[in-house]
Formats: C-alpha cells, structure tokens, sequence
C-alpha cells in the first residue's frame, strides 16, 4: 500500500509543480427532481483535463460519493491526465441521509442475515432502512444517466463503481437490463439476504461484454465465503471479462484504495 501511494504521489506531482500552467479538474452540483423517488436528489460532477464538448468521454458513476468521490475523482483526473487510462467523467450519487437511505437505496429486499451469517429480525432491516433498491435503481438509470447525457458530452462508455453495499447493488444489477460495461465491485455484501445475488445471478442471462472487476478480503468467514461464490459463478457467464483480487492483509475499508486504482486500468 506505501508503494502504491507512492505511484500516486509521483503521478500527481508533475501536474501540482506546474498546476499553473494546466486546467485543474472541474466539480459541479447538479440536482433533479426524481419522480421514482419522489424527493430532490443530488448529484457530483468532476471533469477531465481540458474537457471540450467537441470530444466525447466514458463516465464513471460513484455510489457512496459522500466517502468515495473525492478520491475517485482525483484519482480518475491524474490518470487521465497522465495518459494512464481514458480521460473521463466522474459522477458521484450521494444518498441525503448516510445512515437510512443508503440502505434503503442500495438493497433490494430486507435481510434476515448479517454478514457474519448471524439470523436476525425485523428490527434490523426493514422499510425505514433498506429494501427500496428497484426504486432507485430506476432512478439511476431513467432519471440520472439520461439527464449526464444531456448535460455533458458522453460516450455512452459506463463503469458502475460500488463498495459494501455499493458492490452488492452492482451485484444484483447484474441480473437486471443494465447500462454499465464495466462494474466495479469491492469487497461486496454479497452476504445480504443469505446471497440473493449469486440465486438472482443463476437465474439470469448476464449482459455481454461486461468487464467486472471484484476485489474482498477475509472477514468474517461468512462474507468471505459468499464472496467466493459469487465469483464462481461469474466465471460460468459467458461473455464476462472478470478480474478478481484477494486482499489477505487488508480490511473492509482499507482495500478500496487500490481496488479502484488497480481495477480502474485493468477495465480501461
């Protein structure tokens, strides 16, 4: 991880020393009145070097932007920078309230198990914080993509970038008619609802020419074994370009890191 940090300091810095002389990356709000979820939601934009409306850029869509976005996008602007993946534009989904409508937005059911395979009750999960995930799939992608495309000059090249939660969403979505090439999926809570996604997987005809990146790591067992078996049955897809990583020594928040740095050029 130091060897990694130290790639991206050295990444960054030529473009820092002389940051007088170039186009520092550009973040705009953007907000829409979402009929599928019936609230105003927000969403972040960051630009690539020299954005110009006469050229065309994939976009990288962020769940959990409240945490992730800001690293993503500067992680995403000096790499295109450097030539070291495709200039893009990132689109960071923050969810208003962290605590109950991320669950509410990213989950597809209400679980009666816990990632360490622990059974629990209606007091755990249940509509006040989960289980709402149709709904802002919807959401993303009848009111949000369409309305990035309107408001920037896209390729119609798009990476779903999730985490914990974020990851099983991309998991389930994997099942569904959905937009992305590419899903990056990091250490996800494939353990939600004793696995739906690896039953919901089974029973669906995967989207072609995906590239689906997913990085875990070993705890608790249960979340881990899940994990395992939903990679096994990637494998069985055909017409998936799928790359894992086991990170042994990391931990749930530790891997995102280099999950997205290294994921982000094998899927480029």
């Amino acid at each position: 991880m130091k060897a990694l940090l130290l790639i991206i300091f050295l990444l960054i810095s030529p473009i820092l020393i002389a940051q007088e002389l170039v186009c520092i990356d550009q973040s705009f709000k953007h907000q829409i009145e979402s009929k599928h979820l019936n609230e105003t939601r927000d969403y972040w934009v960051s630009l690539p070097l020299n954005y110009s409306d006469s050229l065309s850029y994939p976009v990288i869509y962020v769940l959990d932007a409240e945490w992730r976005f800001e690293l993503i996008k500067e992680l995403t602007f000096y790499l295109g920078a450097d030539g070291k993946i495709a200039k893009s534009i990132v689109v960071g989904i923050p969810h208003i309230d962290w605590e109950k409508k991320r669950g509410q937005d990213l989950t597809f059911s209400q679980s009666r198990t816990e990632y360490d395979g622990e059974k629990v009750d209606s007091t755990w999960y249940n509509d006040s914080n989960s289980g709402k995930g149709m709904i802002f799939y919807n959401y993303l992608n009848k009111e949000l993509i369409p309305d990035v495309n309107k408001n920037y000059s896209t390729s119609g090249h798009e990476t779903l970038v999730g985490h914990s939660y974020g990851g099983y969403f991309g998991g389930y979505i994997l099942s569904l008619e959905h937009p992305f090439e590419v899903m990056q999926i990091y250490d996800p809570s494939i353990w939600y609802s004793n696995g739906e996604v690896i039953e919901k997987l089974k029973k669906s005809e995967a989207k072609e020419n995906v590239k689906i990146h997913v990085t875990y790591q070993s705890q608790p067992e249960f979340h881990r074994t899940k994990i395992e078996e939903f990679i096994q049955e990637l494998k069985k897809k055909e017409g998936i370009t799928l790359t894992t990583e086991f990170y042994k020594d990391e931990t749930h928040n530790s891997l995102f890191l280099d999950s997205f740095y290294q994921g982000i050029r094998k899927t480029n």
